[in-house]
């Protein structure tokens, strides 16, 4: 299992951001996950004005560290049998 996050971690806030992130699987396969902190939807719902948010459903952690994501992207794929890849994750090839 390979995690790229898309444009880098070191400028997001680790409270309050979000990242996109590849997932590479020993098998080929390639999914995509919106990672976030729950800070961020907040922030996302008054930035666009408005006491609501739906979208792609974001993977949540604590606080945006490689380490954080490591650990969350390891659970969604081993978890119930990988039930959560294609709830989570968008399949790219």
């Amino acid at each position: 299992m390979k995690i790229e996050i898309v444009g880098g971690i070191d400028q997001v806030d680790p409270d309050d951001d979000n990242v996109d992130v590849h997932l590479r699987l020993d098998d080929g396969r390639v999914f995509s996950f919106v990672v976030a902190t729950p800070k961020n939807i907040y922030w996302c719902m008054q930035n666009e004005g408005r006491e609501y948010f739906f979208g792609v459903p974001p993977v949540f952690v604590k606080t945006l560290s490689l380490e954080a994501i490591e650990r969350a992207l390891r659970a969604v794929v081993h978890e119930d049998d990988g039930k959560w890849l294609s709830m989570y994750g968008t399949l790219q090839r």
